[in-house]
């Protein structure tokens, strides 16, 4: 006959010796699974920049914000675009977007210098350093540190107008087909323009907004289809407004480069293609491409040092049929 008190007493020692083997297999399987953590690498983890771009009527607009994305994702970005309307309230949208989803940076081309107070206010209490490229913004909206790497549209533009004068008669007029109001791009060309013209002794006959629109730019032109007899020279702020006064002026007749001579900035690939066929006689061509990098180096600069102000100027080119075709 079996004890009760033998077996129960076995039963204990069975016990202590399962307890035992079973806590020793879950220490094991914790050292293995610790050693193979250590065996793998995190991934690094990529800054990230948020890029505000704006539809537009201006190819050369989507090939710069193509050629943004493809220099910052090569040069290590992890990138967020954000397409929007071109209005400062979309941009304005976007960069709040932004800053709740904690990018590291973020780049944009501000519509226009004014109305970005409250929003640069924002992202400067989240940490988040704004890059406004191409175009610029008023200084006394940038605060302790001014982050802009762009052109120099005002040298540019007087180059380009007194290149443009060589071309035609002295006594036809000059009109001026102008970007966005209240934009930093349109005053400096602007600017340029009027200094390089007085040095020929000429002014603008008649200057009119056409917000960077190909359709706006033929629509100019159709409503001065009285006074094209007096006009020798167009001078348009962008590709795309050049792009639409010649559509207008080669519908209604005109002969461009011997009726009229005209101006672009930009430097597009239609627009490039209509230099390179004469039909347009000064091109100042912008260097999309150094932008970029340099918007890429600007970006790793202010995520390192987000007090260190900077103003980086990007060469541009005015190509006349001498020097450029």
């Amino acid at each position: 006959m079996i004890d009760k008190g033998d077996g129960m007493r076995a039963l204990g020692k069975l016990s202590s010796r399962t307890i035992g083997v079973i806590g020793l297999s879950i220490v094991t399987g914790i050292l293995l699974l610790w050693l193979q953590m250590e065996e793998i690498e995190p991934e690094p983890q990529h800054p990230v920049m948020g890029i505000v771009s704006t539809l537009a009527e201006d190819q050369r607009k989507d090939a710069q914000m193509a050629e943004l994305i493809q220099t910052a994702e090569q040069d290590g970005f992890d990138v967020l675009p954000m397409p929007v309307e071109r209005t400062q309230a979309s941009q304005i949208e976007a960069i709040r977007a932004l800053i709740v989803y904690q990018v590291d940076v973020i780049v944009f081309v501000p519509l226009v210098e004014d109305g970005w107070e409250n929003v640069m206010h924002e992202a400067d209490t989240a940490g988040i350093p704004l890059l406004a490229i191409d175009k610029s913004m008023e200084d006394s909206i940038w605060g302790q540190a001014k982050h802009y790497v762009g052109y120099d549209y005002c040298t540019l533009a007087e180059q380009a107008t007194d290149a443009l004068i060589q071309h035609g008669p002295s006594n036809k007029g000059v009109i001026e087909l102008y970007g966005t109001l209240n934009s930093y791009d349109a005053r400096e060309i602007a600017r340029g323009c009027r200094e390089g013209l007085e040095l020929q002794g000429k002014e603008i006959l008649y200057s009119l907004c056409g917000d960077g629109m190909r359709s706006r730019g033929y629509e100019i032109m159709e409503s001065l289809q009285d006074h094209l007899d007096e006009i020798g020279y167009v001078i348009c702020h962008n590709d795309a407004m050049a792009l639409g006064a010649l559509d207008y002026l080669e519908e209604s007749g005109r002969i461009p480069g011997k009726d009229v001579f005209l101006c672009a900035f930009g430097g597009g690939e239609d627009t490039y293609d209509a230099f390179k066929d004469g039909r347009i006689q000064v091109l100042v061509q912008l260097d999309d491409r150094m932008l970029a990098e340099k918007a890429s180096q600007a970006a790793y600069k202010m995520i390192a040092a987000p007090r260190a102000s900077f103003d980086w100027i990007v060469s541009g080119k005015v190509l006349t049929k001498g020097n450029g075709a």
